[in-house]
């Protein structure tokens, strides 16, 4: 007796992996709405009903947490917000990070690029530059830029680009040779085309995802050095707010007033991770697009 069409239709298996690899983690998705928020609440912190963060409040000195509305996060040793704080502190961190990060991408791509696609001599030159800024400690180099230019929120942004270079440069520079051998880019030469037309055309555009993805890992790394060096009192100068300057300011008062310092801290915890399961994430899936080239 044969099988009837219904069941042979229906004894076909499925393949639905692809299905659920194209689904976004739960992590994923409280990390997008957590970076999504964060940024809402830096745009619109200039309307929003809160205290201003540099203003301080005498009569409500180290003020508890979820006690008074007007201060649902409680204020610091002066009085000032701690809620309105950390917004400013968000706005800081993600403009330190996105900012030092696109310098890193547009630099360490280029060189990077060039030297992985030209090869030869130009890549011994460029790999030893690149070596030699991965072998500079990068706290050191980090800290002497703030201080021979100033704190500030420019220098910052400066040296953190500088720093992250030439990781940016090396991972450009490790995918663009890769593809450098591929066999479309070698047809392409043999028909004559620029070597400008090539690298933008073919090779750049392959190593972007690789390279982005790398980039918002880095914009975690650029946060945390951020606060590090406020820690340090090499941030961003008072009165302006940062996550890292507000537990410098608040470890004395650790003992009386922990939120001072627990608070900005969970925070950039929370940010940090998020960025991180976001970059993971795309990480992931350009291996999967590249492993099925």
């Amino acid at each position: 007796m044969t099988d009837s069409p219904a069941s042979l239709t229906t004894s076909i298996p499925v393949d639905t992996r692809g299905i659920r690899d194209r689904r976004i983690p739960g992590l994923v998705i409280f990390s997008m709405i957590w970076m999504t928020m964060l940024v809402v609440l830096v745009v619109l912190q200039p309307v929003l009903p809160l205290p201003g963060p540099a203003t301080p409040d005498y009569a409500a000195v180290r003020l508890t947490p979820l006690t008074d509305w007007v201060h649902p996060l409680g204020t610091d040793q002066l009085g000032r917000d701690i809620l309105s704080r950390v917004i400013s502190g968000a706005g800081v961190s993600l403009a330190v990070g996105v900012g030092s990060v696109l310098i890193a991408l547009v630099l360490g791509t280029l060189i990077g690029t060039l030297a992985g696609y030209f090869g030869g001599g130009t890549d011994r030159a460029l790999g030893w530059l690149i070596d030699i800024l991965l072998a500079f400690p990068a706290l050191i180099a980090m800290i002497a830029i703030t201080t021979f230019l100033g704190p500030s929120l420019v220098t910052l942004i400066v040296a953190l680009g500088v720093v992250s270079l030439p990781m940016v440069a090396r991972v450009a520079r490790s995918a663009a040779r890769t593809y450098a051998q591929r066999d479309f880019v070698q047809a392409a030469k043999a028909m004559g085309t620029s070597e400008a037309r090539i690298v933008t055309r073919d090779i750049l555009p392959n190593i972007a995802i690789t390279v982005l993805s790398f980039g918002i890992t880095l914009v975690a790394i650029a946060i945390a050095a951020e606060g590090a060096l406020s820690f340090l009192g090499l941030g961003v100068p008072p009165p302006q707010a940062s996550w890292g300057g507000m537990m410098n300011e608040g470890r004395a008062q650790l003992r009386n007033a922990p939120w001072i310092v627990m608070i900005p801290a969970v925070v950039m915890c929370v940010t940090l991770l998020a960025i991180n399961f976001i970059a993971d994430w795309l990480g992931r899936g350009s291996d999967t697009r590249g492993s099925h080239v």
